[in-house]
């Protein structure tokens, strides 16, 4: 494509050569020639001047001497747009393979793809251009939307509800049971987990993610929300919309957790904790039962405690060995000095 047309596409003015040829779209860190990138910051530029790269997508404020730059509001989406332009998202061929396991009471749309050895339980109802891979089980009375792709081996049990262009990744286990038990003193006794799982539209769950039934209710996922690979969501959670969770992150049952947090790697919420609108939890921080992070808040550290203050805590975790060891000389002089003046005190 020319870079007028990549503009045009994009929306963005033209610093440069409109008339360039690029063949592909790449990342400054693996340059090429006659490809396209992408900076954040006009600052990066400058020591770009020498790439091999001809042409980057740059703030609209960008200037260089020696690169075509096509300007735009945002380079980075602008990035991900132009790489589904290069590299189109996979297409795959409808129809229902004679390998498959199709039970007759399930209602699917007429373009749904359904691929070898993947089983379409009863009452199931899955909407039109949505993508059954390989080898996942779709349970009983479970809807799918349209244009939902769910990848190899996801296993989905009886009604859960997922919404329209969601994507779930490989080995996925949506709806089992919560960990529910009521100890007699004796044993632990199972809680019935009745409820079910809805994932609403535009979600996307990586692999090897676990969401569990509610006991009562629905557990929910709401429309937006980003889960990375491992990541393990309790017996009603709520997760709001436009959220995202980093891989390993732990959200115990009955956590509530507002639209737009980020949640880094690692992070372990503990039972019936809320969380507002906006906040972010560092990796690797903890939450106690009943914690509540207020809304745009930054917490971190294990207990997590706010930015301002764990901040500070681990600032001067590096001199506690020093401090440590003067408060004991001190005390041993104290020591020294009481003795002292008993003596004198005696005589």
């Amino acid at each position: 494509m020319k870079v007028k047309e990549i503009a045009n596409l994009l929306e963005g003015n033209i610093l440069g050569d409109e008339s360039l040829e690029i063949s592909g779209v790449t990342s400054t860190e693996f340059p090429k020639e006659g490809y396209l990138s992408f900076v954040n910051e006009t600052g990066q530029l400058q020591e770009l001047e020498n790439s091999i790269t001809p042409c980057f997508i740059a703030p609209l404020e960008s200037t260089s001497k020696n690169k075509t730059l096509i300007r735009v509001k945002n380079p980075k989406k602008a990035w991900a747009q132009i790489l589904s332009v290069f590299c189109p998202p996979r297409k795959f061929k409808s129809g229902v393979s004679e390998k498959a396991f199709v039970n007759p009471s399930a209602e699917l749309a007429s373009d749904v793809t359904v691929e070898p050895f993947a089983f379409i339980g009863e009452r199931v109802k899955i909407g039109k251009g949505s993508v059954i891979r390989a080898n996942s089980y779709i349970d009983s009375n479970v809807t799918i939307g349209h244009n939902t792709l769910i990848h190899p081996n996801v296993i989905i049990y009886d009604r859960t509800v997922i919404g329209n262009h969601v994507i779930i990744h490989a080995g996925t286990v949506i709806g089992a049971d919560g960990f529910g038990y009521v100890f007699t003193g004796r044993e632990h006794y199972k809680v019935p987990q009745i409820g079910n799982v809805v994932i609403e539209d535009e979600v996307e769950i990586g692999s090897n993610v676990s969401i569990d039934r509610a006991t009562i209710g629905s557990t929910v996922i709401q429309k937006g929300v980003k889960l990375d690979n491992l990541v393990q969501v309790a017996h009603n959670v709520q997760i709001g919309q436009n959220t995202v969770a980093s891989s390993q992150v732990g959200i115990s049952g009955s956590s509530k957790i507002g639209s737009c947090v980020i949640l880094a790697g690692q992070v372990g919420i503990a039972d019936h904790c809320e969380i507002g609108d906006g906040a972010i939890i560092g990796a690797q921080a903890g939450l106690p039962s009943r914690k509540k992070i207020p809304s745009q808040k930054i917490y971190f550290g294990s207990p997590a405690r706010p930015y301002e203050v764990e901040r500070k805590i681990l600032a001067a975790q590096p001199f506690l060995p020093d401090a440590v060891k003067r408060v004991r000389e001190l005390e041993k002089k104290i020591e020294e000095l009481e003795k002292g003046a008993n003596c004198a005190g005696k005589t």
